[in-house]
């Protein structure tokens, strides 16, 4: 019996050890890693999620085929601390190398210590989106540390869900709203239809359309017969 408890054992052991890498944080921060898996909204404050340094945060999409990640990060109104979050997109991680596959950087559009924007809003489209917090680079000022905010969205990319849409279409609308040329939206597109269908053409008109008659246009049989009644004809 001592053979199969410790055969039992290590097996448990390398189940967990293998659930414990399952997040792929990367070398800086084994230490202080969360992997969010099969949720589809929610929210953390930084206090809870970066207690120290090195920690990083990981949501991982369903699947990439079906399924697109958004993000919306409230900045701190406060202190700051520059070049300490890191935030980029990827494929997946390799252990036996501790590289990123397919690594994407989303810093130029969090910025989160620029206060003139806010809110950012970042669309990810690979297998996982991290945040990573590290120390400032040796020489930068280090300010209060305030807590910023982080939402997440998963939303389908077809037939998302209403109450999905209904978020993410005020999210779009808030991005245009702050975009310029140095700093642009980061939501690219939506599976949702955010805004209102264009007119239909009118039961009553067939070739009145949003309040101009159509050119080239011949009313539908039954509106011509309506036309003759009223006529006498």
């Amino acid at each position: 019996w001592p053979f199969p408890a410790l055969l039992l054992l290590f097996a448990s052991f390398s189940l967990m050890r293998g659930c414990c890498h399952a997040a792929p944080s990367g070398p800086e921060s084994d230490s202080c890693s969360t992997l969010v898996q099969n949720r589809f909204f929610g929210f953390f404050l930084s206090s809870s999620v970066f207690p120290t340094v090195p920690c990083s945060w990981t949501l991982q999409n369903p699947d990439p085929r079906r399924y697109t990640i958004f993000i919306k990060v409230t900045k701190p109104t406060g202190g700051c601390k520059p070049f300490q979050l890191r935030t980029f997109q990827y494929d997946s991680f390799l252990e036996t190398t501790r590289t990123y596959l397919g690594m994407e950087s989303f810093d130029e559009i969090v910025r989160l210590c620029d206060t003139t924007v806010p809110v950012a809003f970042l669309e990810g489209g690979k297998q996982f989106l991290q945040m990573r917090k590290g120390p400032p680079r040796a020489g930068m000022a280090i300010y209060g540390g305030e807590d910023f905010k982080t939402e997440y969205l998963v939303v389908g990319k077809r037939n998302p869900s209403m109450a999905a849409c209904q978020m993410l279409c005020q999210w779009l609308e808030d991005c245009l709203a702050s975009s310029t040329s140095n700093r642009p939206c980061g939501i690219m597109q939506s599976p949702c239809l955010c805004w209102d269908k264009p007119p239909q053409l009118s039961v009553v008109d067939s070739c009145y359309h949003n309040g101009v008659y159509l050119e080239n246009c011949l009313p539908s049989v039954k509106e011509s017969g309506r036309d003759a009644e009223k006529n006498g004809e």
